[in-house]
Protein backbone atom coordinates (compact mmCIF):
# COMPACT_ATOMS: atom_id res chain seq x y z
CA UNK A 1 0.00 0.00 0.00
CA UNK A 2 1.27 3.34 -1.22
CA UNK A 3 1.91 6.17 1.56
CA UNK A 4 -1.30 8.45 1.86
CA UNK A 5 0.29 12.29 0.61
CA UNK A 6 0.64 14.85 3.01
CA UNK A 7 0.33 18.36 0.98
CA UNK A 8 1.53 20.94 2.74
CA UNK A 9 1.06 24.95 1.81
CA UNK A 10 4.26 27.06 2.84
CA UNK A 11 4.59 30.88 2.80
CA UNK A 12 7.74 32.93 3.20
CA UNK A 13 7.02 36.73 3.44
CA UNK A 14 9.10 37.39 6.17
CA UNK A 15 11.58 39.00 3.85
CA UNK A 16 11.08 41.60 1.02
CA UNK A 17 10.42 38.70 -1.37
CA UNK A 18 6.81 36.88 -1.73
CA UNK A 19 6.97 32.92 -2.02
CA UNK A 20 5.42 30.21 -1.90
CA UNK A 21 5.65 26.44 -2.20
CA UNK A 22 4.21 23.32 -2.20
CA UNK A 23 5.38 20.25 -0.76
CA UNK A 24 4.77 16.20 -0.82
CA UNK A 25 5.66 14.38 2.01
CA UNK A 26 8.28 17.08 3.01
CA UNK A 27 9.58 16.64 -0.98
CA UNK A 28 9.26 20.64 -2.69
CA UNK A 29 6.48 20.00 -5.39
CA UNK A 30 6.48 23.24 -6.78
CA UNK A 31 7.38 26.90 -5.67
CA UNK A 32 6.81 30.81 -6.78
CA UNK A 33 8.47 33.68 -5.77
CA UNK A 34 7.67 37.57 -6.90
CA UNK A 35 11.55 38.79 -6.47
CA UNK A 36 10.32 42.72 -6.71
CA UNK A 37 10.02 43.32 -3.08
CA UNK A 38 7.07 44.11 -1.02
CA UNK A 39 4.74 42.66 -3.10
CA UNK A 40 2.89 40.26 -1.01
CA UNK A 41 0.01 42.31 -0.53
CA UNK A 42 -0.80 42.20 -4.44
CA UNK A 43 0.79 39.56 -5.36
CA UNK A 44 0.13 36.02 -2.35
CA UNK A 45 -3.34 35.44 -3.55
CA UNK A 46 -2.56 34.88 -6.97
CA UNK A 47 0.43 33.84 -6.42
CA UNK A 48 -1.07 30.82 -4.27
CA UNK A 49 -3.48 29.86 -6.97
CA UNK A 50 -0.64 29.87 -9.63
CA UNK A 51 1.00 27.26 -7.66
CA UNK A 52 -1.85 24.81 -7.01
CA UNK A 53 -2.43 24.58 -10.64
CA UNK A 54 1.21 24.16 -11.41
CA UNK A 55 1.25 21.25 -8.81
CA UNK A 56 -1.87 20.00 -10.34
CA UNK A 57 -3.76 20.05 -6.72
CA UNK A 58 -7.09 22.35 -5.43
CA UNK A 59 -7.50 23.90 -1.81
CA UNK A 60 -8.89 21.09 -0.99
CA UNK A 61 -6.23 18.83 -1.09
CA UNK A 62 -4.30 20.23 1.56
CA UNK A 63 -3.34 18.85 5.00
CA UNK A 64 -1.94 22.28 6.34
CA UNK A 65 -0.24 25.57 6.10
CA UNK A 66 3.06 26.60 7.31
CA UNK A 67 4.34 30.18 7.82
CA UNK A 68 7.75 31.71 8.07
CA UNK A 69 6.70 32.88 11.87
CA UNK A 70 9.78 35.86 11.28
CA UNK A 71 11.25 37.85 12.27
CA UNK A 72 11.03 39.77 9.37
CA UNK A 73 8.95 42.42 7.50
CA UNK A 74 5.77 43.66 10.03
CA UNK A 75 4.14 43.79 6.90
CA UNK A 76 4.62 40.74 5.52
CA UNK A 77 4.18 38.98 8.39
CA UNK A 78 0.70 40.25 8.76
CA UNK A 79 -0.33 39.67 5.50
CA UNK A 80 1.09 35.92 5.40
CA UNK A 81 -0.52 35.33 9.03
CA UNK A 82 -3.74 36.78 7.92
CA UNK A 83 -3.89 34.65 4.88
CA UNK A 84 -2.71 30.98 6.23
CA UNK A 85 -4.97 31.38 9.24
CA UNK A 86 -7.99 32.15 6.33
CA UNK A 87 -6.78 29.27 4.59
CA UNK A 88 -6.64 27.28 7.90
CA UNK A 89 -10.29 27.71 9.03
CA UNK A 90 -11.85 27.78 5.92
CA UNK A 91 -9.67 24.29 5.22
CA UNK A 92 -9.80 23.05 9.01
CA UNK A 93 -5.78 22.43 8.83
CA UNK A 94 -3.42 23.37 11.44
CA UNK A 95 -1.32 26.06 10.96
CA UNK A 96 2.36 25.69 11.14
CA UNK A 97 5.25 28.02 12.08
CA UNK A 98 8.31 28.40 11.55
CA UNK A 99 11.15 30.20 12.56
CA UNK A 100 12.54 32.79 9.59
CA UNK A 101 15.82 32.58 11.15
CA UNK A 102 15.85 29.01 11.05
CA UNK A 103 14.79 28.53 7.43
CA UNK A 104 17.25 30.61 6.38
CA UNK A 105 19.59 27.76 7.40
CA UNK A 106 17.85 24.95 6.10
CA UNK A 107 18.15 27.12 2.42
CA UNK A 108 21.92 28.47 3.14
CA UNK A 109 22.81 24.41 3.75
CA UNK A 110 20.19 23.03 0.96
CA UNK A 111 19.80 25.13 -1.76
CA UNK A 112 23.51 27.26 -2.09
CA UNK A 113 25.17 23.93 -0.32
CA UNK A 114 27.45 25.49 2.77
CA UNK A 115 27.85 22.66 4.90
CA UNK A 116 31.34 23.58 5.98
CA UNK A 117 30.68 25.84 8.64
CA UNK A 118 30.66 25.05 12.56
CA UNK A 119 28.26 27.59 13.00
CA UNK A 120 25.44 29.35 10.89
CA UNK A 121 24.47 33.12 11.59
CA UNK A 122 21.14 34.51 9.59
CA UNK A 123 21.09 38.01 9.44
CA UNK A 124 18.12 40.04 8.90
CA UNK A 125 18.34 43.90 7.91
CA UNK A 126 16.76 46.02 10.79
CA UNK A 127 17.80 49.22 9.33
CA UNK A 128 20.93 51.60 10.66
CA UNK A 129 23.05 49.18 12.43
CA UNK A 130 20.17 46.62 13.47
CA UNK A 131 19.95 43.18 12.79
CA UNK A 132 17.44 39.90 13.66
CA UNK A 133 20.18 36.99 14.10
CA UNK A 134 20.99 34.07 16.13
CA UNK A 135 23.23 31.91 16.11
CA UNK A 136 22.80 28.32 14.77
CA UNK A 137 25.34 25.07 14.65
CA UNK A 138 25.01 23.20 11.81
CA UNK A 139 22.57 20.86 12.82
CA UNK A 140 20.07 23.83 13.33
CA UNK A 141 20.38 23.49 16.78
CA UNK A 142 20.04 27.50 18.42
CA UNK A 143 22.90 28.22 21.10
CA UNK A 144 23.22 32.24 20.92
CA UNK A 145 19.66 33.93 20.28
CA UNK A 146 18.79 37.76 20.44
CA UNK A 147 15.13 39.37 20.05
CA UNK A 148 17.86 42.27 18.01
CA UNK A 149 21.00 42.73 17.51
CA UNK A 150 22.77 45.87 16.88
CA UNK A 151 26.39 45.52 15.34
CA UNK A 152 29.11 47.28 16.91
CA UNK A 153 32.96 46.95 17.55
CA UNK A 154 31.68 44.25 20.39
CA UNK A 155 30.20 41.90 18.03
CA UNK A 156 33.55 40.13 17.56
CA UNK A 157 33.10 38.79 21.46
CA UNK A 158 30.41 36.55 20.26
CA UNK A 159 32.53 34.44 18.20
CA UNK A 160 34.92 31.76 18.86
CA UNK A 161 37.79 32.08 17.04
CA UNK A 162 38.51 28.33 16.59
CA UNK A 163 35.26 27.95 15.09
CA UNK A 164 34.03 28.88 11.52
CA UNK A 165 31.21 30.73 10.62
CA UNK A 166 28.97 31.62 7.86
CA UNK A 167 27.17 35.10 8.08
CA UNK A 168 24.49 35.60 5.33
CA UNK A 169 21.09 37.27 4.53
CA UNK A 170 20.29 40.64 3.69
CA UNK A 171 21.72 42.31 7.31
CA UNK A 172 25.01 40.53 6.63
CA UNK A 173 27.24 43.97 4.33
CA UNK A 174 26.94 45.16 7.55
CA UNK A 175 29.02 43.34 10.09
CA UNK A 176 31.62 42.64 6.84
CA UNK A 177 32.80 46.12 8.02
CA UNK A 178 33.68 45.34 11.59
CA UNK A 179 35.37 41.70 11.26
CA UNK A 180 38.23 40.68 9.57
CA UNK A 181 39.22 37.47 10.67
CA UNK A 182 39.72 34.14 8.69
CA UNK A 183 37.12 32.38 10.31
CA UNK A 184 34.52 34.24 8.79
CA UNK A 185 32.28 33.82 5.95
CA UNK A 186 30.11 36.19 4.25
CA UNK A 187 27.01 35.25 1.76
CA UNK A 188 24.77 38.57 1.27
CA UNK A 189 23.40 37.87 -1.84
CA UNK A 190 21.19 35.02 -0.10
CA UNK A 191 17.09 35.12 -1.12
CA UNK A 192 14.40 33.31 0.79
CA UNK A 193 12.36 30.89 -0.47
CA UNK A 194 9.43 29.32 0.71
CA UNK A 195 10.96 25.68 -0.30
CA UNK A 196 13.02 25.86 2.32
CA UNK A 197 10.11 25.46 5.16
CA UNK A 198 9.41 22.26 3.21
CA UNK A 199 10.83 19.14 4.92
CA UNK A 200 10.88 21.25 8.43
CA UNK A 201 6.67 21.33 8.24
CA UNK A 202 6.76 18.09 7.50
CA UNK A 203 8.29 17.25 9.97
CA UNK A 204 6.35 19.34 12.34
CA UNK A 205 3.41 17.92 10.68
CA UNK A 206 3.84 14.40 11.65
CA UNK A 207 4.82 15.29 14.88
CA UNK A 208 1.59 17.50 15.52
CA UNK A 209 3.40 20.64 16.32
CA UNK A 210 0.63 23.01 15.53
CA UNK A 211 -0.51 26.41 16.17
CA UNK A 212 -3.15 27.77 17.81
CA UNK A 213 -4.46 29.25 14.76
CA UNK A 214 -7.30 31.80 16.65
CA UNK A 215 -4.37 33.03 18.46
CA UNK A 216 -0.88 32.87 16.86
CA UNK A 217 0.80 36.02 16.17
CA UNK A 218 4.09 36.10 14.25
CA UNK A 219 7.54 37.03 15.60
CA UNK A 220 7.27 40.37 14.46
CA UNK A 221 10.61 41.42 16.71
CA UNK A 222 11.00 45.08 16.37
CA UNK A 223 11.37 45.39 20.13
CA UNK A 224 11.07 49.14 21.33
CA UNK A 225 14.40 48.22 23.58
CA UNK A 226 16.97 47.12 21.08
CA UNK A 227 19.83 45.81 23.20
CA UNK A 228 22.81 42.97 23.09
CA UNK A 229 22.16 40.00 24.72
CA UNK A 230 24.67 39.52 27.64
Amino acid sequence: MSETPSYILCIETANAVTSAAISKNGECLAVKEVLEPNKAADKLHILIADLLSAAGLSFADLNAVAISAGPGSYTGLRIATAAAKGYCFSLDIPLISISTLEAMVEGIQTRYNQLGFDEYVPMIDARRMEVFTSFYTKEKELVKAFISLILDDTFEDLLDKKRKYLIFGNGAEKTKELIKTDNISFITGFIPSAQDLCYMAYSRFLDSKFENTAYFEPHYSKAFFSTQNK
